[in-house]
């Protein structure tokens, strides 16, 4: 499917194509059962496998990211493996282990994980991570930084503008992750 010839302001979009691809899931490779891949301005893909459990792209970089639970996860063992495209367009796999994640000092895939291992994968949740990413001017999905100190600061400036929504709810999910790192800790 294509989409062109819709202008914003007389200037016509890059058009993107998007193909439906069945790998054949097998048990033995994990790997998505639909992946979706996405064209854009620049001929980078981006990889977006509808079974993962949270997928993201970035449209600046190229990187994309799909997050599994690995074979051998349990709440005693929060194993993930990330599966995508780094900037380059090279795929990668990257197993993660949630419980020794340090949101203090952690990369937004490493953010992203905690999300899904503490139940936040709405799109609510998923915008809090993604204020405090751009909030810190990281380049790249795999740049470590203080994420928790730049998402109370998100959550502040969610209180000097009067977003009181928005302000309790990235509080509670700050407070979540807090208390699942926490509990890891210990």
């Amino acid at each position: 499917m294509a989409i062109t010839g819709i202008t914003f302001g007389g200037i016509t979009p890059p058009s993107q194509t998007v193909q439906n691809k069945n790998t054949g899931q097998t048990k033995e490779t994990g790997f998505g059962n639909g992946v979706m891949k996405c064209v854009r301005a620049g001929n980078q893909e981006v990889l977006l496998c509808s079974d993962a459990l949270m997928s993201y792209a970035s449209p600046q970089t190229g990187e994309s990211v799909n997050i599994y639970r690995a074979e051998n996860y349990s709440k005693e063992n929060p194993i993930y493996v990330l599966k995508g495209l780094d900037a380059s367009g090279n795929p990668f796999e990257q197993e993660v282990d949630a419980g020794k994640i340090d949101p203090n000092r952690c990369s937004f895939n490493e953010l992203m994980v905690l999300n899904v291992e503490t139940g936040h994968t709405s799109p609510g949740d998923y915008l809090h991570a993604v204020a405090a990413r751009d909030k810190a001017g990281a380049r790249s999905y795999f740049e470590r930084m203080d994420y928790l100190s730049i998402a109370k600061q998100v959550m502040e400036d969610m209180k000097i503008i009067g977003s009181w929504d928005n302000y309790l709810s990235c509080g509670k999910w700050i407070d979540s992750i807090l208390k699942y790192c926490s509990k890891s800790a210990s």
